[in-house]
């Protein structure tokens, strides 16, 4: 009896586990490469092609990125250099609500400073989005 009770319990762990691998969103896994290849760009100093990247996955205007592209070209030249060389970037964690918003939160480091960046995804009919972006300094959203 005890052997059949250990095998109906693996049996029923190994098909809850087949299941939950067979839910995988292939769009979500694919958005979220694209922020991790923004990242990577970004990092490098391929800024133009990061922001690219991203209007061709958000619902964000051309126009406001566009607008965002000339502040971080500024800020490239005035701010950047006193953190330092970017040195690299690391993914830190990803929030969700439900199956349907996502917040993914990355550190780009530099010789003496950080940046945080995060991007707001969302689950629209048509599929995974990018609906918000920004970086900055704050870190309240990744230490509480």
């Amino acid at each position: 009896m005890t052997n059949f009770l250990t095998v109906a319990f693996l049996l029923l762990t190994l098909t809850s586990c087949g299941q939950k691998n067979q839910t995988v969103d292939k769009d979500k896994q694919r958005l979220d490469k694209v922020c991790d290849t923004f990242m990577k760009l970004f990092s490098e100093g391929k800024t133009h092609e990061a922001l690219q990247l991203l209007k061709q996955n958000t619902v964000m205007t051309p126009s406001s990125i566009d607008t965002l592209q000339v502040t971080i070209d500024n800020q490239m030249d005035n701010y950047f250099p006193a953190y330092g060389k970017m040195l690299s970037y690391e993914f830190i964690t990803e929030r969700k609500i439900k199956d349907f918003i996502a917040k993914r939160f990355y550190i780009l480091k530099f010789d003496k400073y950080y940046l945080k960046f995060d991007f707001t995804l969302y689950k629209a009919s048509s599929g995974w989005t990018v609906t918000n972006f920004k970086y900055d300094e704050e870190l309240v959203e990744l230490l509480f």
